[in-house]
């Protein structure tokens, strides 16, 4: 492919994601992010602010919709495809940063968070404006790099706590290069240090207000929970990590393959190594934790984009020095990936707007809107019946609260299983605008509710659950559950 040609195909998905983000309906993670933005603090729960920053910009913008909520998260995106471009530019070459741009447009992961809008987002860009500016640092030996690092790395970690990383990354790059080691005496790495400590004095002030749950859950409850065992977990992550980051993760592999090939050209040491060390730490770490426990797709988005940059120079050097089998194999890697992936999208686009028969729906990312509208029916009938005020009460951790609230028109408060004794996340510390105790509640749940348990913080629970049928375009995407609860009692 041509320049010119990498150029469009990058552009044309770049409309392939505005397009989603405009059709597709919110996601119950993206309704409870839209949920911080309700509620500006200086952190929350299990993560720090700047998802709800973004969202409140693009609701400023658009207004209450699904691109409004989306909209900061694209324009971030896009400005991330730019910023792997300069690096794959600055490091290696002008191709080889048209090809990690288009890398981040095409990879399913990175398609999939560049439509959604979540804490990976702004976490991506930031890491990659870090990069950049600790590039030009090091390359151009300029102090003031530093300075802007500082306050990039300080939002990245206001992004997502798995921005700290890039310590230990930018450790390693300093120390294997003799050329380097004059930045451990001077003072612009501390200042930008201690600029980017400034920066996130919003999370610790928030946490030392609140017995410090953020980093209790982070670390504690993550490192505490087994889930499966320990082979089977760790084979989950490969796989999954394979088939979400394809054919990125092929190419890392090739790339470690292909570095010694590299070793002759001493102009090439340095891009190599900073490729790895902001990838490997990272990567080893979930590596190791995946043999504790479960480790989801997107923890590992940061850790791929350095390698992005090396992806072209790796199918060079492969091409370059392996045999015709080799060869025919990256070929065939490479084609089926740019062909077939955008294919896939479209076809995947449509069936989460429109559904294709005969197709079975993804409860994730379809029907909640049906469900908003099936709910607010149930209530305000059950409001007519009764003449008393009702709530909604979603008993699952919080994805349900998160969407009708998000998608309910009528006005009516939106609680979640923190009001019957469950655990809710974010839900929890937030003030409702109105005190719930003496009202009737529509209890939600994706199984039929447990009414005994519900019984101890109602007045009287209607023994009678009713299923409701959650229909689009004729067809019944999925099936929910709603109970009657009188008289709330406090919890």
């Amino acid at each position: 492919m041509s320049d010119r040609h990498l150029l469009q195909a990058i552009i044309l998905l770049a409309f392939l994601r505005l397009v989603s983000a405009s059709l597709i309906d919110l996601s119950p993670q993206e309704a409870y992010y839209w949920n911080y933005a309700r509620h500006p603090a200086l952190s929350y729960f299990d993560h720090p602010p700047v998802v709800a920053w973004l969202i409140s910009a693009g609701q400023f913008v658009v207004g209450k919709t699904e691109l409004g909520v989306r909209l900061g998260g694209f324009l971030l995106s896009l400005l991330s495809t730019w910023l792997l471009y300069a690096l794959g530019k600055l490091w290696f070459s002008r191709r080889a940063g048209l090809w990690a741009a288009l890398l981040f447009q095409l990879l399913p992961l990175y398609f999939v968070y560049g439509v959604l809008t979540t804490p990976d987002v702004p976490l991506n860009f930031f890491w990659l404006v870090t990069l950049y500016l600790i590039s030009i640092a090091v390359r151009g030996c300029e102090k003031w790099a530093w300075y802007a690092a500082g306050i990039a790395f300080g939002l990245c970690m206001l992004s997502k706590y798995s921005a700290v990383f890039l310590l230990p990354s930018t450790l390693l790059l300093l120390a294997i290069d003799s050329r380097y080691h004059q930045w451990f005496i001077r003072k612009e790495p501390y200042l930008a240090l201690l600029i980017a400590a400034l920066c996130f004095t919003p999370v610790i002030l928030w946490n030392m207000d609140h017995d410090w749950v953020s980093f209790g859950f982070q670390i504690n409850d993550r490192l505490s929970r087994r889930q499966m065992h320990p082979l089977q977990s760790f084979g989950e992550f490969l796989l999954v990590q394979l088939g979400v980051t394809y054919p990125a993760l092929i190419a890392g592999l090739v790339m470690i393959s292909t570095v010694p090939l590299s070793l002759g050209l001493k102009a090439r040491h340095l891009a190599w190594r900073f490729c790895l060390f902001f990838s490997l730490p990272f990567l080893t770490f979930l590596l190791l934790f995946s043999i504790h426990s479960r480790i989801k797709a997107n923890w590992a988005l940061p850790a791929y984009l350095s390698l992005l940059t090396a992806a072209y120079p790796s199918y060079r050097y492969l091409r370059f020095k392996s045999a015709a089998r080799a060869k025919l194999v990256a070929k065939y890697v490479l084609i089926s990936g740019l062909c077939v992936l955008p294919i896939m999208y479209v076809v995947t686009i449509y069936h989460l707007t429109v559904t294709i028969p005969g197709i079975s729906a993804f409860r994730f990312t379809t029907g909640w809107k049906e469900l908003a509208k099936e709910v607010g029916k149930e209530a305000q009938d059950f409001e007519n019946n009764e003449r008393k005020k009702v709530f909604l009460l979603g008993l699952d951790s919080h994805y349900i609260a998160a969407v009708v609230s998000f998608y309910s028109d009528d006005g009516r408060e939106v609680f979640s299983r923190n009001l019957v004794g469950k655990p809710a996340l974010a839900f929890e510390y937030w003030t409702p605008k109105i005190d719930p105790s003496g009202f009737n509640a529509l209890a939600v749940d994706t199984d039929p509710p447990d009414v005994e348990s519900l019984q101890r913080y109602f007045a009287r629970v209607d023994e009678k659950i009713k299923r409701i049928a959650i229909v689009r375009g004729g067809r019944v995407l999925d099936y929910f559950y709603v109970v009657k609860c009188f008289g709330y009692k406090g919890y």
